[in-house]
C-alpha cells in the first residue's frame, strides 16, 4: 500500500505510513479501487518528479520541498479518497449537501390551515346554536301563548258550563210521580187499618181541611207562612209532584186524622233530596211538624220514594 502523502510503499495492513506518518485509508469497495490506484500513480508521479528535482537542489530542501508539494497534493486525493469510500454517494453540490444534511422544515402554510379550519367549525357551530336556540325560544313561547289562550278558553267555558249548570239547578230529576202517588195510597189504606185510623190524603185526590189550614191550597197559593212551621221555625214549603225543584221542604203529598179534639196531619216531603214524613199534633190554627217517630210509616214511604 502506497502513502497517499509522500508515496512511501507500507504493508497492507499498516494503518500509518513508516516514512511520513499519515494514516493509511484503505479501501472499502471496488468502486473506490481505480481512484485508489489514480491516487497511488499520481503520487508516485509526483514522487519521480521530486526525485528529479533533488538533482538541482540539496537533499534536504528537496526533502522539505518535496514534503511540502506532497501534503499539498495529497491533501486533495485524501478529502476524495475519503469521501469515495462512503457507502453512500455525497452530493455533488452545495445546495445538495445542505439539503441533505439540513432536515427539510415542516410547512408552514399547514398550521395556518388547521387554525382557519378550525375557526370556521366554531363560527359555524356558534351561528347554528344560537340559530337553534332562538328557534326552540320562539316556539316554547309560541307554545306557551297558545297553552295560555287555550286555559283562558277553557276557563271561559267552564265558567259557562257553571254558570249553566247553577241555573238548571233550579230543577233535579224527578223523585215523585202518579205511579208513586198510588203506591202510596196502597200503603196508607194498609197501615191506617193498622193503626186503626181513618185517614183523608191527597194522594187519593181529597182536600186536606183541618182548623184554619187546607191542603194543598195554602202551600200552592203561598197562604201558610202565618199557620206552618218546622220544628218552631219558620220554612220555605214547595208543593211539588214530581219532587224535581231546589228547595228544602218539597211536599209531595198530606193526610189528616181529625176525631173529636185529637187532630194529626202528615206531610211527605224530600227534605234535602231525602224522603221524610212530618207530623203535627197540634189542635190550634198553628201547626208546628216535626219528624214522625213512626218507624212503620217512615220506612214505607222511604221505600216508596227511593224506588226507581
Amino acid at each position: 500500500m502506497y502513502c497517499p502523502n509522500c508515496g512511501k510503499k507500507n504493508d497492507l495492513d499498516a494503518l500509518f505510513c513508516e516514512n511520513c506518518g499519515a494514516r493509511l485509508i484503505l479501501p472499502t469497495s471496488s468502486s473506490a479501487a481505480p481512484r485508489s490506484a489514480a491516487s497511488s500513480a499520481t503520487t508516485r508521479a509526483t514522487s519521480e518528479n521530486a526525485a528529479s528535482r533533488a538533482d538541482t537542489h540539496s537533499a534536504a530542501d528537496v526533502d522539505d520541498h518535496t514534503t511540502r508539494a506532497a501534503q499539498s497534493d495529497s491533501s486533495a486525493g485524501v478529502e476524495n479518497t475519503v469521501d469515495d469510500t462512503d457507502d453512500t454517494v455525497a452530493p455533488t453540490t452545495r445546495s445538495a449537501q445542505h439539503a441533505q444534511q439540513s432536515p427539510r422544515p415542516p410547512h408552514r402554510g399547514l398550521p395556518a390551515l388547521l387554525l382557519a379550519l378550525i375557526v370556521i367549525v366554531l363560527v359555524g357551530g356558534g351561528y347554528y346554536w344560537f340559530s337553534h336556540n332562538s328557534a326552540n325560544t320562539d316556539s316554547t313561547t309560541t307554545a306557551t301563548s297558545s297553552s295560555s289562550t287555550a286555559t283562558k278558553s277553557s276557563s271561559s267555558s267552564s265558567a259557562a258550563s257553571t254558570q249553566s249548570s247553577s241555573s238548571s239547578t233550579t230543577k233535579t230529576a224527578a223523585k215523585w210521580s202518579t205511579a208513586k202517588m198510588s203506591e202510596l195510597s196502597s200503603f196508607m189504606a194498609t197501615w191506617q187499618d193498622t193503626m186503626n185510623q181513618s185517614y183523608a190524603g191527597t194522594y187519593d185526590g181529597q182536600s186536606v181541611s183541618v182548623d184554619g189550614l187546607d191542603l194543598p191550597t195554602d202551600i200552592r197559593d203561598n197562604n201558610y207562612q202565618d199557620k206552618i212551621t218546622v220544628n218552631g221555625n219558620a220554612v220555605k214549603l214547595t208543593w211539588t209532584t214530581k219532587a224535581n225543584k231546589d228547595a228544602n221542604y218539597q211536599v209531595v203529598a198530606a193526610a189528616a186524622y181529625q176525631h173529636g179534639t185529637q187532630v194529626i196531619i202528615y206531610l211527605y216531603v224530600f227534605h234535602d233530596g231525602s224522603p221524610d214524613v212530618l207530623v203535627s199534633q197540634d189542635t190550634n190554627t198553628t201547626y208546628n211538624f216535626t219528624s214522625s217517630a213512626n218507624t212503620d210509616l217512615q220506612n214505607g214511604f222511604a221505600k216508596i220514594a227511593n224506588a226507581d
